[in-house]
């Protein structure tokens, strides 16, 4: 599993841990990874919705893969994915991870994972980050139940949350907490959708899910109902949720605060002050290669909006937002589009075009808004401070025989905040046996700030298929000032036997200010950690997995960074798992 991941990592550049602070989405996304390796799919089982849960994976392959299973009655072998047509080495490698192949049916079926985490031992446990997660399925039934304490709270069970679905047929209904998504997600959009990570084509058809992160600034508490019939799928929601905000004076809502987080007197003065009324529909049709759909949000709030810029925000308790999405498909082309309309009243747009060819892959996204649209649960989730803003996103790869040259950039990291910078960037890579060599170089750039100017050069090797070995060097330098960055680490994976164990030796060096170096290392969950630095130090770190038995699995973490006084941090997750 370590060499998988690695690769896995090495395939999207920053892999699940970007270079800049991670966003909701981002950590949603993260979170989801986790899960899915830790209850892999089986593909012998699974439906193509089922299987557009694995990032990454485009719809086009999802329907493929299904098709050559029941073409084949069964898989046998994860390989004889390869043989799917449009599945690229790099594409397989990155979707292995998560899939697996049973024979066994059980009954009951089920996993409790238990994370604890904090930055600096010397803290406390007001420092500390917890996650537990439990989820039990039986048949056609799933439920789940999730607790969060983000750092700075008081409380194990700062955010508790709880849900279960059931399918019957083509139909599954959800009550509980959960997220929904529609289209490209201008109207209605799950918190993994939203993540910076995600580089793939849109869904047209609905996707709704239990909660398997901590989203409390997004999330929809009530019940779904999705069914199938045909070649239409369908979507119902209702929701009562309260939401967290900053009250004028009057009693009105300045704004609502979606960070979740609880560690002072203010936020808690503001927790659930506002309760929102959300009724969702949706509606699309899927055709061999011609795809549309609409879908529609209503929300109301027992509070009146009243913030201080009204001209670019929303105002009074009714919100209402549609939206009309397609998508066409023809050979190794996909395309998709969705306009929508909101009563503030707001227009917002995006346009998707992606293609996969034998040696090139290639995708262009441009989204746009109007500053008074507004969908509390779509893309873009502010209601104060909208800006008319368009935005773009593209890649373009070509790989063969081990050699990858790539070009990606974008206007916006982050589709909320400014503060984000855009990238563009140039990747080349080259496999040669047990070697694998990396080299990128990019430019940031900020609206009201300097540039800075990256490079990155990697270089790994494999013993064997046990051991692996990579070193990475890194510098940033703004353009415009004498402030520069520079990273250098050595990371070591090795398995032994139902261990995975994990060393990460760094040194950074920041000159100047407005500078921050960012690292991926071995952590206590499966896909790691990140550390950043924004100071000159020294960074050693150890995460050892061991699996117990058949169910269970045991990870730790533990780090320090002289800064130049010893920081320490450290991190463990118990896993029970059935299959």
């Amino acid at each position: 599993m370590a060499l998988a991941l690695l690769l896995l990592l090495g395939q999207f550049g920053s892999g699940l841990f970007p270079e800049y602070s991670p966003t909701e989405g981002d950590a949603a996304m993260q979170e989801e990874v986790e899960r899915l390796l830790e209850r892999q799919i089986d593909v012998n089982r699974a439906s193509a919705r089922e299987l557009l849960a694995i990032p990454w994976l485009s719809p086009i392959l999802a329907y493929r893969i299904v098709a050559t299973r029941d073409s084949a009655g069964r898989i046998s072998r994860i390989e004889q994915l390869r043989l799917v047509a449009g599945m690229t080495d790099e594409t397989f490698a990155a979707i292995r991870p998560f899939l697996r192949v049973s024979s066994r049916r059980t009954a009951w079926s089920g996993s409790f994972v238990s994370r604890v985490s904090t930055d600096s031992l010397e803290g406390g446990t007001t420092r500390l980050r917890m996650l537990n997660r439990l989820e039990v399925r039986t048949g056609p039934a799933r439920a789940v139940v999730l607790t969060e304490k983000d750092r700075g709270e008081s409380s194990p069970t700062d955010f508790l949350s709880g849900g279960a679905q059931i399918r019957m047929a083509g139909t599954r209904a959800l009550v509980g907490d959960f997220a929904a998504g529609f289209g490209q997600g201008l109207v209605l959009s799950t918190p993994s959708w939203r993540s910076n990570l995600l580089d793939g084509p849109g869904r047209t058809g609905p996707d709704v899910r239990l909660l398997s992160s901590a989203g409390e600034g997004s999330c929809l508490r009530g019940g779904a109902v999705a069914t199938e019939a045909g070649r239409w799928n369908l979507l119902a929601l209702g929701s009562f949720m309260g939401r967290d905000a900053r009250l004028n004076e009057d009693g009105t809502v300045e704004r609502l605060v979606g960070t979740g987080v609880h560690d002072d007197s203010a936020s808690l003065a503001g927790r659930g002050a506002v309760h929102e009324v959300t009724a969702g529909l949706g509606a699309a049709y899927r055709g061999e290669r011609f795809g549309a759909g609409f879908s529609a949000e209503y929300s109301r709030y027992d509070r009146s909006f009243a913030p201080a810029e009204s001209g670019s925000s929303f105002s009074g308790s009714d919100l209402l937002a549609t939206g009309v999405n397609a998508e066409y498909r023809k050979g190794d082309y996909e395309l998709g589009a969705e306009v929508a309309a909101s009563s503030g009243p707001g227009l917002a747009g995006s346009l998707e075009i992606v293609g996969h060819w034998p040696n090139f892959d290639s995708r262009l996204a441009l989204r746009g808004r109007q500053a008074r649209f507004f969908a509390p649960h779509g893309r873009w989730s502010g209601l104060v401070n909208g800006r008319d803003r368009m935005d773009a996103s593209g890649r373009l790869k070509w790989h063969h025989s081990g050699s990858s040259v790539s070009v990606s950039g974008n206007t916006y990291r982050d589709y909320e905040l400014d503060s984000m910078p855009a990238k563009l960037e140039l990747r080349f890579g080259q496999e040669l046996g047990r070697f694998d060599l990396a080299l990128g170089l990019g430019l940031r750039y900020r609206l009201d700030k300097e540039r800075s100017r990256t490079a990155r050069a990697e270089m790994g090797v494999r013993a064997g298929r046990t051991t692996t070995a990579r070193l990475a060097i890194a510098n940033v330098y703004p353009s415009g000032s004498e402030s520069r960055g520079t990273l250098a680490v050595l990371l070591l994976t090795q398995e032994l036997g139902p261990a995975e164990v994990g060393l990460a030796a760094a040194r950074v060096s920041v000159d100047g200010s407005g500078v921050n170096m960012y690292l991926h290392e071995p952590g206590a969950g499966r896909i790691g950690s990140s550390f950043s630095s924004s100071v000159s130090c020294w960074r050693l770190s150890a995460g050892c997995g061991v699996r117990l038995g058949q169910w269970l699995r045991l990870g730790l973490k533990a780090g320090c960074a002289w800064k130049p006084q010893p920081v320490l941090d450290g991190a463990a997750q118990l896993e029970v798992a059935s299959q």
